[in-house]
């Protein structure tokens, strides 16, 4: 039976090797399947008849950290006599990350679709996230979303300057702890074929998931995970774990600073521009960091927690 259990990696319960296992110690001392080898046979498992249900999710040990980042680094160069003015526009898109990591989870074959109901804390913080997230049964999921953002406004440079404008983010990472109780009960149906036929049906096969599972249970001490739920009809329940974080730009930063320059003999001009990936959002903050007599005053100071 694949559990997988190791440090710093998730636990996870396979419950297609579980039933499989119920099947072959069920059927395979009958006279049909006792001249095949287990390895011969190919078991499909149908879950469509098995009730999954899901109760609220608790939060905890809620986190904040912050990292900054470059985003593009342009020089201007006046090697001139003169001040020269110059153009500084940027069209450019970024992302926030959505991820939900599952610790402690459930698989099965058959795909199926789950509803993660976000923390406050995360949901207040873009407007366009979803508070329902729907995702692969207890698996993990990672979501992007793009913002789009420009910038377009003019630098002053001096005679005999360089000017380094540098485009940064401050992005913030709210992490936490949740935790999910998932109740399933009903009936699973399997059909016995061989791998040489598998379209071919052996066998037809119907049980009760709970049942199976309460008798994997007696025999395996690793399943104590899970638990039986005296309900009419009885159900079993398991609480998924895993931790949950949105990371996002908060604020941009364009800072500028200045350098003396030789005037070279022809006294020309010139600019360079670096180009550094990724970039941030429009609807993100600036800060100026600069004298302000180096840039024109179109571009101004936007501040959005």
């Amino acid at each position: 039976m694949q559990i997988i259990e190791e440090q710093n990696q998730p636990f996870i319960i396979d419950l297609d090797e579980i039933v499989e296992q119920w099947i072959w110690h069920t059927w395979k001392k009958t006279k049909l399947l006792s001249r095949y080898k287990r390895e011969d046979l190919l078991i499909t498992i149908n879950w469509k008849n098995v009730t999954f249900t899901q109760n609220n999710i608790d939060f905890s040990d809620i986190s904040s950290s912050y990292f900054p980042r470059i985003l593009n680094r342009t020089n201007f160069d006046n090697k001139t006599t003169n001040e020269h003015l110059y153009n500084f526009e940027i069209k450019r898109s970024t992302y926030s990350t959505l991820k939900i990591l599952f610790t402690h989870t459930l698989h099965k074959t058959q795909e199926s679709n789950m509803i993660f109901h976000l923390p406050q804390q995360i949901k207040q913080f873009y407007n366009d996230l979803q508070t329902e997230q729907s995702i692969q049964f207890g698996q993990d999921t990672t979501k992007e979303y793009e913002i789009p953002w420009n910038l377009n406004s003019q630098i002053r440079v001096p005679s005999a300057t360089r000017i380094i404008a540098n485009l940064n983010i401050d992005e913030e990472e709210i992490s936490t702890k949740f935790s999910l109780l998932i109740q399933f009960s009903g009936r699973i149906i399997a059909t016995i074929a061989t791998r040489q036929s598998p379209n071919i049906c052996l066998k037809f096969i119907v049980g009760d998931i709970v049942q199976i599972i309460c008798k994997a249970m007696k025999t395996n001490h690793r399943l104590n995970s899970f638990k039986i739920i005296e309900n009419n009809p009885p159900s079993i329940g398991f609480l998924m774990r895993g931790i949950c974080s949105f990371r996002y730009g908060i604020r941009q930063n364009i800072v500028l600073n200045q350098e003396s320059l030789e005037l070279s003999s022809s006294s020309t001009s010139s600019c360079s521009d670096f180009d550094i990936k990724p970039s941030a959002p429009s609807e993100y903050p600036h800060l100026i960091s600069t004298d302000s007599s180096l840039i024109d005053s179109n571009l101004k100071n936007r501040e959005r927690l």
